[in-house]
């Protein structure tokens, strides 16, 4: 039993025992009896630790040689029954010295305790005096040091520390964006970072709250590196209608409340609640667009062409984490026609590369998107991005158009070249002879004068002039 007796209150501990009375020390497997007079063994169970020490009934036990405790101010036989009954236990992994009267005379008796230290001593501090009092030197040594700790981990400022800034952008009466998070077509997710610190090790960081039954409990396998202590959260907090109704007049920040838990391992839990704010910008675009798909090779297909399309997916940059994402064929109408290739989703993804198979029977432009499923129930459809399957009259076709528009580009830029020596030296008098050129599309110069560009009709691409 570790300082059983220190968070009790204590008084009488130098009143004389009223009456005989036994204390049994359980760990030890003996028990002892006091008449105010002597402290006398009674029992000692077989292979027990008084056992395995040569203690034996009918001894008497008249002192303590070790470990010193400040509160045994008087003789054993004076000790109130707590008092005794702490006194003759061994402490956790400490040895208890007994000084005995035998038949043969004084003799030392000590029991080496078969328990072991625990891991958190004092999950409660300061003790006061008199709790003190009741330490060993070894856990005296111990308390000190858990003091210490505890200073320095109130300089060090709390050990979770909680990371978000989430807004959301809304216009013509739609979400068209997040920064700091994601959303479903049901559900805004702000993305919340949590960083634990636990000196011995993080055992588990529980997060609640009352927005759409948040109950999380997370362990060190969850964090975002491998036995770390740093997580990232992004709990459906809003819901999106709630958050576009905001630019129906003055918007004004939404505010949800978690409660967290954490308990590192060998200490109390220690909660705090956490407060998860959402800015709503009106009429502005979102600063940042997700591209999740990346069309790669082919760059183009020809009729009967085998050969899969290689797609790259940012799974990592979906946010909530979706249940199911897959690359979709689409319709004239943007609907999806048929479900190509799945895309995995693992923890640690953030770029997946699939092998899409296409319908290259008949010339075609296939239109490709990517659709994310999502635990709500909600399916979001990314921009579509095409490919073409051409047929070999088509190829032929494209490359005599390109031949075509090759050719047209040189014969200006020979004029071009015999008109201006260096067409950057007047610039707005270059600017003015390539306007009037009815062979041109167009024709523009950047605002900073440091570059132009124009472009020949029936070519497949204007050409820019730097003017560095």
């Amino acid at each position: 039993m570790f300082l059983a007796s220190l968070l009790s209150v204590f008084a009488g501990a130098w009143l004389f025992a009223a009456a005989p009375f036994t204390v049994t020390m359980k760990s030890a497997g003996y028990s002892a009896r006091s008449d105010g007079k002597t402290v006398t063994v009674t029992r000692v169970e077989p292979r027990s630790v008084a056992a395995e020490a040569g203690l034996q009934k009918g001894m008497k036990v008249t002192g303590i040689f070790m470990p010193i405790r400040a509160f045994i101010k008087v003789p054993l036989p004076q000790l109130n029954a707590t008092d005794l009954q702490d006194a003759l236990t061994p402490q956790p992994a400490e040895t208890l010295g007994l000084q005995v009267e035998t038949k043969r005379g004084p003799e030392q008796v000590i029991l080496q305790s078969r328990d072991p230290l625990p891991a958190n001593p004092f999950p409660v501090i300061p003790l006061t005096q008199a709790q003190q009092e009741r330490l060993t030197m070894v856990q005296a040594n111990l308390y000190q040091m858990r003091v210490m700790q505890a200073l320095m981990e109130q300089q060090q400022g709390p050990p979770l520390k909680v990371r978000q800034e989430t807004t959301a952008y809304v216009m013509q009466g739609k979400l068209v964006g997040v920064a700091g998070g994601g959303a479903t077509p049901l559900w805004l997710h702000p993305s919340i970072s949590l960083e634990a610190r636990c000196r011995d090790g993080l055992e588990k960081l529980e997060v609640s709250g009352a927005a759409k039954d948040v109950n999380l409990t997370l362990k060190p396998e969850d964090a975002r590196y491998p036995r770390g202590s740093s997580f990232e959260l992004a709990p459906a907090l809003w819901k999106a209608p709630q958050v576009v109704q905001q630019c129906a007049g003055v918007p004004k920040p939404l505010e949800q409340s978690l409660h967290l838990k954490l308990t590192c391992k060998g200490k109390p839990p220690v909660e705090q609640d956490a407060a998860v704010k959402l800015a709503v910008r009106c009429g502005e675009p979102a600063p940042v667009t997700r591209r999740l798909m990346f069309l790669r090779e082919p760059w183009d297909f020809m009729v009967g062409d085998k050969t899969p399309l290689q797609v790259d997916v940012g799974t990592g940059m979906i946010i909530p984490r979706p249940s199911e994402v897959a690359v979709v064929e689409l319709d004239a109408d943007g609907r999806v026609a048929r479900r190509l290739a799945p895309v995995p989703i693992a923890k640690d993804t953030h770029d997946s590369t699939v092998q899409v198979p296409l319908d290259t029977t008949v010339a075609r432009t296939v239109k490709l998107a990517v659709e994310v499923r999502y635990a709500d129930g909600s399916t979001w459809l990314t921009e579509p991005d095409t490919r073409e399957v051409r047929s070999q009259e088509q190829l032929d076709a494209l490359k005599r158009k390109v031949t075509e528009s090759r050719a047209k580009m040189d014969a200006f830029e020979t004029r071009f070249a015999e008109k201006f020596d260096d067409p950057c030296a007047d610039l707005p008098a270059t600017m003015k002879w390539l306007q009037a050129q009815p062979d041109l599309e167009y024709a523009s110069a950047a605002e900073s004068g440091h570059s132009f560009s124009y472009k020949v009709k029936d070519t497949l691409a204007p050409l820019v002039f730097s003017c560095h």
